[in-house]
């Protein structure tokens, strides 16, 4: 979905991103980007570690390679001298962060250092790993930044409020806000009501998981409405839906106990995660000055 070769191959993009990705993750970095030789060094980078008594700072060597042009994978060609490279920068652990994938030869050489305790600890950011987090994890900004293209066509998700708020089904528990990014009509946001009060708000998997969800509701002698959460992650569905509710509880037309009314809120708040546009720093916060005044 993302196409890294947004960054060009011959410039210091690829780690520039890796650092503003890391330092995002909540990294510190120690040493940054910098043109010329770098001796097997692109970025140190350390994070506070805790145990029960104390704490310490681990420091990672990271190595950063780009071959989304050639699609190749980073071998131990790409990769000499690991430990050596640890050892002169006095680096705790190993992090590849690649556009492409590490090859088994790699990842085999990096669990044997560890294994034999030359290392303390190695990870890769690979290609589709950075892809997952930065759709997924609030990280739009950088998406934004450094692949604008991609950006538009993917829509990635947006924190509303300071954490993620997942849309599970109701019966199965799967995560439908993130399954709507690798299949279509994955699920339907389901109204179960009696006369025009509505008891319960849900979402639930298509098929299998939204019968036995039916039925449940059938069992209590009530009827069900649904929409598909396709239709409602179209930002003028979305609209549509929320004003077509709004007027009906204004009309007196449909009446909400306080439990379905609380899901139905916490369903909105999630699907806005994949409808509205990214929310700044300074929006943030003036959010927040707002919601202390009276309405």
């Amino acid at each position: 979905m993302i196409d890294y070769t947004e960054i060009a191959y011959d410039t210091d993009g690829w780690e520039q991103f890796a650092r503003d990705f890391l330092v995002t993750r909540g990294f510190f970095v120690e040493s940054t980007v910098d043109r010329g030789p770098d001796q097997g060094k692109d970025l140190l980078v350390t994070e506070n570690l805790k145990g029960t008594l104390s704490s310490y700072q681990f420091r990672w060597l990271v190595s950063c390679k780009h071959f989304a042009t050639s699609g190749k994978a980073v071998s131990e060609d790409h990769e000499p001298n690991i430990l050596e490279r640890l050892k002169h920068f006095r680096a705790d652990g190993f992090i590849g962060f690649y556009s492409t994938l590490a090859s088994s030869g790699l990842n085999t050489r990096l669990k044997a250092l560890r294994d034999n305790k030359d290392i303390k600890d190695y990870s890769v950011f690979d290609g589709r790993l950075i892809e997952n987090l930065l759709i997924t994890t609030g990280y739009s900004p950088l998406m934004l930044r450094y692949f604008p293209n991609s950006y538009k066509i993917v829509r990635p998700l947006h924190l509303v409020l300071d954490e993620y708020q997942p849309l599970e089904c109701k019966v199965c528990g799967k995560d439908l806000l993130m399954e709507l990014y690798a299949n279509q009509h994955v699920g339907n946001l389901v109204h179960a009501m009696v006369g025009a009060t509505f008891h319960s708000v849900y979402v639930v998997c298509k098929g299998q998981c939204d019968r036995k969800a039916e039925q449940a509701q059938l069992a209590l002698k009530r009827q069900t409405g649904w929409a598909d959460l396709d239709d409602l992650i179209m930002p003028v569905e979305f609209l549509r839906y929320m004003f077509a509710t709004m007027n009906r509880i204004r009309s007196g037309q449909d009446h909400y106990t306080d439990e379905a009314f609380a899901q139905e809120k916490h369903i909105l708040i999630s699907l806005a995660q994949r409808v509205l546009r990214h929310t700044t720093d300074e929006e943030r916060q003036r959010f927040l000055e707002l919601a202390k005044l009276p309405f």
